[in-house]
Order: C-alpha cells, then sequence, then structure tokens
C-alpha cells in the first residue's frame, strides 16, 4: 500500500515535470498512482490535501508564463520573420524558373535532345540496398518450455511467458494496457483470498530504474532476469520461476479440460 510520504514524494517529482500548475490528472498520469491511494490517505482533503503537503502551487509557474505583451511581440516577431522567408523563397523559385527557360531555349537552337540518364547513380544504388535490407531475427537460449522454444530477449517476451504460467504461480490478471504500469491483477495470498497488485514488465530488473520509472506508481517487477539487488519492488524473476515448475514435473503442456 502507498502512504502518504510515497505519494507526497510522487508528488513533488511529479510537479517538477510540468510547465503549468499540477492538477490531479496530471499526476496520475505521470505517476499511475490511482485516486482512491489517495482518498485512502488523505481522507479529509484529498488531492487537495496532497497538493498542500507537497507544497504545490495553484498558479502558473511565472518562470514559464510570458506576458501578453511579450506573447503579441514575440509572434509578430515570428509572423515577420516567415513573410521574408517566404518572400525569398519565391525570388528564388522564378530565378530558378528562368534560368531554366533561357537553357531550355538555347538547347533548342542547337538543335540538342536532353535525355535522362538510363541508370541511376551510384550513391542512390547503395541507398536502395540499405533501405530494403532485411532485420535479421534474433532468440535467446533454448529452453523448450511447453511453447516456449527460446527464452525471452524482451519485454513481450517477459509478458507471453507470464501469460503462459500466471495461474499456475497463483495469479489472476484483470488487465494488461500501454499505459505504466503494464498490468493489474490480483495474486493469491491464502486460502479464498486475493491481493491486488500492479505489475510492471521487464526483461531485466534493472530496466525499470534506467526507464526512470516512479516505484510508488507499481507494486512488483516482473521480469526474466533479476540483476538488480538494491531494488525497492517486489521481483519475481520468470526464470527461477519455470525452474521451480520444471523441478516439480509442470514444465509441459497442461490438459486443456
Amino acid at each position: 500500500m502507498v502512504t502518504k510520504e510515497e505519494l507526497i514524494n510522487a508528488a513533488k517529482r511529479a510537479d517538477k515535470k510540468t510547465d503549468g500548475p499540477l492538477s490531479q490528472n496530471d499526476f496520475i498520469r505521470i505517476t499511475g498512482i490511482r485516486e482512491w491511494q489517495i482518498e485512502n490517505q488523505f481522507t479529509e482533503g484529498g488531492w487537495s490535501e496532497l497538493k498542500r503537503l507537497a507544497k504545490i502551487e495553484s498558479q502558473p509557474k511565472r518562470s514559464k508564463t510570458l506576458s501578453d505583451k511579450k506573447a503579441i511581440t514575440k509572434k509578430k516577431t515570428i509572423a515577420k520573420k516567415k513573410t521574408i522567408a517566404k518572400k525569398e523563397a519565391i525570388a528564388q523559385e522564378d530565378v530558378i524558373t528562368e534560368l531554366d527557360s533561357l537553357e531550355l531555349t538555347d538547347t533548342k537552337s542547337n538543335h540538342e535532345i536532353i535525355q535522362p540518364p538510363i541508370n541511376p547513380p551510384a550513391q542512390s544504388k547503395k541507398g536502395m540496398e540499405e533501405m530494403i535490407k532485411v532485420e535479421i531475427a534474433e532468440f535467446g537460449e533454448l529452453i523448450d518450455f511447453r511453447s516456449l522454444r527460446h527464452a525471452p530477449i524482451n519485454e513481450n517476451g517477459v509478458i507471453y511467458l507470464f501469460g503462459m504460467v500466471s495461474h499456475e504461480i497463483g495469479f489472476m490478471v484483470e488487465a494488461v494496457h500501454a499505459a505504466f504500469p503494464d498490468c493489474e491483477a490480483k495474486r493469491h495470498i491464502g486460502e479464498n483470498r486475493y491481493q491486488r497488485v500492479r505489475i510492471k514488465f521487464e526483461y531485466k530488473s534493472s530496466d525499470f530504474k534506467s526507464h526512470d520509472y516512479d516505484p510508488a506508481g507499481a507494486d512488483m517487477i516482473v521480469c526474466w532476469i533479476h540483476d538488480w539487488p538494491d531494488c525497492p519492488l517486489e521481483v519475481l524473476e520468470l526464470k527461477s520461476a519455470i525452474d521451480k515448475l520444471e523441478s516439480k514435473g509442470m514444465a509441459n503442456f497442461l490438459p486443456l479440460c
């Protein structure tokens, strides 16, 4: 469960990432924290109380605003530059057209016929070859685990493998989406009892840190390789999880009915 202190720190970090006043919708979008989590911790004032404790200003940030007079002057300057550039481009085009006309007249007078080159320049051929290169697929180590022949080498492979074994390792997936965190699920914690968890998928657990995600926005990381000893979140390493399933004789396909 997210604490008050974690929410306050998350709000301060989110405020630094916005140009204007931080709204509740901005806060939820940046951190992945839900509205009900704010209400649970700040029962009296909700978002207003969180903003007050995090010392977030409600007025626009002065350092990033312009007065009306300066804004109008800036727009006029930009419009003037665009007009000058447009006039110069038109004048240059007229000169080029006139030169082309003179060249064509001179060519006709000498009874010359200009033929386009039959073969394109060598540089163009090279460019075309680079454009049509086919990307060669890469594969992970051979694991032959059920319908997965090779180990994951990216986040998508981790998601596929987790979906394959999630039920057996005690998870029920409710939703998978593109926004942070990647997955909302429920974990079996006892007889007839489940716990809601927010999951971020990564190929390596340390990728969470390198991607600069907010730990307050997720409950756990599901990865193929756990290489972050000081990770502040719970980590499920699928490489170890399927080893346990194999040791229990559960590596083969399960019956469909």
